[in-house]
């Protein structure tokens, strides 16, 4: 039975923000409400969402500020509906200022991952997302609750759910079973034994009473067939559902004229309920009689008994509204949760994707309490998962993997590693070999902007990072490969990675994009795609810092940086060559100095290196290190150098 159409279907997002990176945008947003509500004690209007409609078309000009002239009313709604999103992960509050968990997001700050994170190796921008799903509460029937904690409830219960079971159980769940667990899980199990679909099931779990009388009596109601516009609105449906029984019942020149009247004056919002053009095909026919469309009609039930024909009008009425929100949500809400790190959509099964995660929350399932006595506060949001159920949750776990899996304690971490491994070599292997990934990167290296590379960004990225982020992944793998795949990815990349592999966003600036061991040296690698001319500007400076950083906290290993490029503009390289003869201190409180070795290479060189086992053109780089004088440092040496890591290819 219904909880009431007062409860709503749960989004995590807001469908007014289309974007498939969803998590690069919200990045851009609170980047903007940052800087935008510093200092600025106002509240959060119709005047303030407009200026920071403004703000944030100046901050990201290609993504909000396209589209041409956007009218007051409009700016304020957009600012308003595309901040709600934030508001319900609780990274701003109702005023649109940062909150702690927004900070964390936003800053990337690891010092703030708890036990859980770490076990997960999932990035604090992924333990950000998790924090604050976890924490989004709803209300259904006067309850408030948890509808990610009931939707890893289920999961525990069920295993891995298909795409319209997840959106059955997560998104209209609590709407058509109330906020509890088993009847959640009963009534998903219940559509995957009797191999309905899930318009079927939503519109029967949608029926109410009111709907029950209809189709026993016949008798027309509004609370039948409500509609949020007016009574106007279920006028027309009554109306239109009149003529279409007494056609149904007798089809004669004189029905069929009050069933086209019904259509026309029903408009739009009878057609997308109960679709008479698809469903009366006849309808469109020129000349057709009125047996011939009786005959043709689709309708289910249309030759069946009365009843029945009400009660399949009454299914389709609800299954074409709420599936269609349902459809409408499930993409976006599926971006949010794998942006967590800890669940995957791959072959179209809701999984939890990481091995701890799976033993974490079966061992929690009964701490996960659905009902919530109240909202969350902002201290409750920002909590790990480690604090937030209990002390001994991580120690409950070891537990139960050391039972189930009949492994020493010594051993636990090996065994995660192995399974995460595992899996990452299964998940990529199918989408992104060598091959494909040198493919690629040479479409890169040819034209980043074009279309073939926006299409690898659609179909084989799922459209989920930007570009500049795509590369930076592609460039990793690469490496993992030409290394032997000797060096753990999701350790190594800084970028955030959802939960089927796939980046989601950026590294942050405070430490190199790509750091990891081979053979003995700690290698620092930055990729970007910013032109000649702005990467004096751009690349200069956090290059040098983060290599120096590097190898001052490394002093007695040798390191070295490749800095990866479409183009490389050549004072930025001659200066990065000199750095091998400059002593520079760490800019992050560390002690010391050092001369760090930055070799520049462009995509198209790099594509044809990667062929080269990498511990070979480490070998060749690292020879580098010690040829100091001025006239080698002022020479071609790098042109020459990189001539000669093609050569080993």
């Amino acid at each position: 039975m219904t909880t009431g159409r007062d409860t709503p279907l749960v989004h995590l997002g807001d469908t007014s923000f289309r974007r498939k990176d969803v998590i690069a945008g919200y990045h851009d947003m609170l980047e903007a409400l940052a800087e935008f509500r510093d200092a600025d004690a106002r509240p959060w209007d119709a005047v303030t969402q407009l200026e920071f409609y403004g703000a944030l078309r100046s901050a990201a000009p290609d993504i909000f500020g396209s589209g041409g002239r956007v009218s007051a009313d409009d700016a304020a709604k957009r600012a308003r509906t595309y901040t709600s999103a934030l508001v319900k992960l609780g990274f701003v509050d109702d005023q649109r200022r940062l909150t702690p968990l927004g900070i964390l997001f936003i800053g990337a700050d690891n010092a703030a991952l708890d036990g859980f994170d770490t076990r997960c190796s999932i990035t604090a921008e992924n333990s950000a997302v998790l924090r604050g799903a976890l924490t989004y509460t709803e209300e259904a029937g006067g309850l408030r609750y948890f509808p990610v904690r009931l939707l890893l409830r289920v999961l525990h219960r069920l295993g891995p759910l298909s795409t319209d079971e997840f959106a059955l159980a997560f998104i209209a769940g609590a709407r058509v079973f109330g906020p509890d667990v088993t009847a959640v899980a009963d009534g998903v199990r219940a559509m995957r034994t009797g191999g309905g679909s899930l318009t079927e099931a939503l519109g029967a779990a949608e029926r109410t009473l009111e709907q029950d009388h209809y189709i026993v009596s016949g008798r027309f109601t509004p609370e039948a067939f409500p509609n949020g516009k007016g009574p106007a609105f279920i006028e027309r449906y009554r109306v239109y559902l009149d003529a279409l029984s007494a056609f149904r019942e007798q089809p004669d020149a004189g029905t069929l004229a009050q069933l086209r009247q019904a259509v026309d004056h029903g408009g739009p919002t009878v057609k997308k309920r109960f679709d008479p053009v698809g469903m009366l095909p006849g309808l469109r026919k020129k000349g057709s009689g009125a047996l011939a469309i009786h005959q043709e009609a689709l309708y289910p039930q249309w030759h069946g008994e009365a009843a029945a024909f009400r009660h399949a009008m009454v299914d389709l009425f609800n299954g074409s509204r709420t599936t269609a929100l349902v459809l409408e949500y499930l993409d976006n809400n599926l971006r949010i949760l794998t942006a967590t790190g800890l669940l995957s959509v791959a072959g179209n099964q809701v999984s939890l994707s990481s091995a701890y995660a799976r033993y974490f929350f079966a061992t929690v399932d009964e701490d996960m309490a659905v009902p919530a006595p109240a909202p969350p506060s902002a201290a409750d949001r920002v909590r790990g998962l480690a604090h937030a159920f209990g002390a001994d949750a991580l120690a409950r776990t070891d537990a139960r993997i050391i039972a189930e899996e009949a492994i020493d304690p010594t051993a636990i971490q090996g065994f995660l590693e192995a399974q995460e491994r595992r899996r990452f070599d299964e998940v990529i292997a199918a989408s992104f070999g060598p091959d494909t990934v040198r493919g690629y990167l040479q479409l890169i290296a040819d034209d980043y902007r074009s279309a073939e590379v926006n299409t690898v960004r659609e179909k084989a990225f799922r459209g989920k990072p930007t570009v500049p982020c795509m590369y930076e992944y592609l460039i990793g793998l690469s490496l993992y490969y030409a290394s032997g795949r000797a060096f753990d990815p999701r350790a190594a990349f800084g970028l955030s990675l959802d939960g089927d592999f796939l980046p989601i966003s950026h590294a942050p600036g405070l430490r190199g994009d790509i750091e990891f061991d081979l053979d003995g040296r700690r290698i620092l690698v930055e990729v970007t795609l910013m032109d000649p001319n702005t990467q004096r500007r751009g690349e200069l400076e956090p290059v040098l810092r983060h290599a120096t950083n590097l190898a001052c906290e490394q002093p007695d290993s040798p390191t070295l940086t490749l800095f990866i490029a479409n183009e490389i503009d050549p004072n930025v390289a001659r200066i990065f060559g000199f750095a091998r003869v400059m002593e520079m201190r760490p800019t992050d409180g560390g002690a010391g100095t050092a001369c760090p070795l930055i070799v520049s290479l462009r995509t198209a060189d790099w594509v044809q290196i990667a062929d080269a086992p990498l511990s070979q053109v480490l070998d060749l780089v690292a020879a580098e290190q010690d040829r100091t004088d001025v006239e080698h440092l002022n020479s071609a040496w790098n042109t020459e150098l990189v001539a000669a890591l093609r050569a080993l290819a």
